[in-house]
């Protein structure tokens, strides 16, 4: 994250007329945990979270300590961020369980209720955890591109 924040978001600036307030960064698979690791220590860094296939059977319990951290951090600084959780169907029958994870990871967040903290979950029928990635790329551009109502 030291990187993006530090680097690459002010390279890109120099280069290209960026609107700040509507940054949005992507993952699949292990990138899809790094997104959830963005949100979870950095939920500043970017507007749209957007994470595809992520991998939450990774590092488990420092994933648990950053949900748990992120939630007390919340009460005191809200935030103003969109996440969309993207994970294929047939996912389901891989045993880590990353669809069981990712719905009950968007359950805990959305019973939050918290103003500023927008989450969804969506699985995409008859798709695995590579075919999915073209539908992930497509909604995202969607998710995170369109205008806010």
């Amino acid at each position: 994250m030291r990187f993006i924040e530090e680097e690459l978001k002010p390279d890109m600036e120099q280069q290209f007329q960026i609107d700040r307030d509507r940054q949005a960064i992507f993952g699949h698979s292990l990138g899809g945990l790094f997104v959830i690791h963005a949100l979870f220590t950095r939920p500043e860094a970017f507007r749209y979270y957007i994470a595809g296939s992520p991998s939450l059977h990774w590092n488990q319990e420092v994933m648990q300590e950053e949900e748990q951290e992120f939630v007390a951090r919340l009460k005191q600084h809200p935030v103003n961020v969109r996440v969309w959780i993207g994970m294929g169907e047939h996912e389901k029958t891989h045993p880590a369980r990353n669809n069981d994870k990712a719905s009950g990871l968007t359950e805990r967040l959305s019973a939050l209720k918290q103003p500023g903290l927008d989450i969804a979950y969506t699985e995409f029928e008859e798709e695995n955890h590579v075919s999915v990635l073209p539908f992930l790329i497509s909604r995202t551009m969607r998710f995170a591109c369109s205008p806010e109502s």
